[in-house]
Parts: structure tokens; C-alpha cells; sequence
């Protein structure tokens, strides 16, 4: 099939066969053409060429090894460290809630394919016709249970919010104070952090 469409586009370009003379583009014309379209579908099409990254994935929750649990523990305790450091504060309690599970860019091979056919019309004309299709599929390593897709990098989840209970003097200063503290420390917004006094 191969040698076909080379064999026509050949002919349509020396002007032989049923072009009668209407060709005259020289045939490396043609391939150079060719070459360059298959270089900006394949080097230019996604930013990290053939290492171009999946688009992420969320996990949906804690994977095997306890990493938003493990994580949001250190926050929690970091916060609470901080907090206690905090003039007027006795006792801190803080609890962290993480939007989602951690989330992963995979590394992936692109595969894009070219195909251009002839075709004649009833009015004795004829056209060129591309068709291109691509294939993506992450990068597989071998692992002691099996394959397991490369990961080239890794977000930890976000915080969606935070509870913290205080006991101590300063009222509502306090309060607002550790809010503060709290939204600063974590760059999230005020609303979703609620401190509150502790009995």
C-alpha cells in the first residue's frame, strides 16, 4: 500500500499518468513537506515532547504507604508546636482536613501516525486525503509485585481546611490572632480556618 501512494504521488508530481501534465511540484518538494509536518506533530505538539506529562491523577484517598495521613499528622503538629509558641496561648488542640489524596504526573510515550491517501472523484479531479491518529501510554517500570506506571512527580494534597481549638487569655484578639497565624502559615484563606476557645 506503501509503494501505492508513492507510486501516485511520484506520478503527480512528474505529471505522468491520469494528471495528464497537471503536476509539476518537484517530488522532494513533497517529502520535505512531509517531514516537517510528522517534526511539528511529534517535537512540537505537547511541551515535554515525548516525556510530555500526563495530565495528573488523583489518588482519590491515602494510598499504601499513609502519606496524607503521615502528612497531615506533621501539619498538625507543626501548627500545634507554632501555636503553643504564641503569647497568651496555654493549650492548643488543631485538627487539618487535605482536599484529596496526593496527586501524580506520570511519565508517558506519545505515538502519532500519518497516513495520506489519493483519492479520484467522479469529475476526474483528485485530492490528497491525511488522516492522524495518536496513541498515549504511561511509561511501565517492573517492581517486586509487578509493573507499576514511572512517576516523574509528585503533589502532596492541599489543605482544605483547619479547626483549631485554643484555651487562654486574650479573648477574642487571641482568636483572631491564631486565625491569622493559621491562614498565614498554610496561605489559605480566612474563611476556611475556624479557631475557637477551648472549655
Amino acid at each position: 500500500m506503501a509503494d501505492g501512494i508513492w507510486q501516485r504521488i511520484t506520478e503527480f508530481t512528474t505529471g505522468k499518468g491520469d494528471n495528464k501534465g497537471k503536476g509539476n511540484i518537484p517530488a522532494w518538494v513533497i517529502i520535505v513537506l512531509i517531514v516537517l509536518g510528522v517534526y511539528c506533530m511529534y517535537f512540537l505538539a505537547s511541551p515535554g515532547g515525548r516525556e510530555g506529562a500526563v495530565p495528573p491523577q488523583d489518588t482519590g484517598g491515602e494510598d499504601e504507604a499513609g502519606v496524607p495521613a503521615a502528612y497531615k499528622l506533621q501539619l498538625e503538629r507543626e501548627l500545634r508546636q507554632v501555636l503553643e509558641a504564641v503569647a497568651g496561648v496555654k493549650e492548643v488542640k488543631v485538627m487539618v482536613t487535605l482536599d484529596s489524596g496526593p496527586v501524580y504526573d506520570y511519565l508517558q510515550n506519545e505515538e502519532n501516525t500519518q497516513r495520506t491517501t489519493e483519492e479520484e472523484d467522479g469529475g476526474g479531479g483528485t485530492r490528497l486525503v491525511g488522516e492522524n491518529t495518536g496513541r498515549v501510554e504511561a511509561v511501565m517500570s517492573q517492581s517486586g509485585g509487578g509493573q507499576e506506571a514511572v512517576v516523574i512527580r509528585e503533589w502532596t494534597p492541599r489543605v482544605a481546611g483547619v479547626l483549631v481549638t485554643v484555651k487562654g487569655s486574650g479573648g477574642k484578639q487571641l482568636l483572631a490572632d491564631v486565625t491569622q497565624a493559621v491562614s498565614s502559615a498554610l496561605n489559605l484563606p480566612v474563611h476556611r480556618v475556624k479557631v475557637l476557645p477551648m472549655d
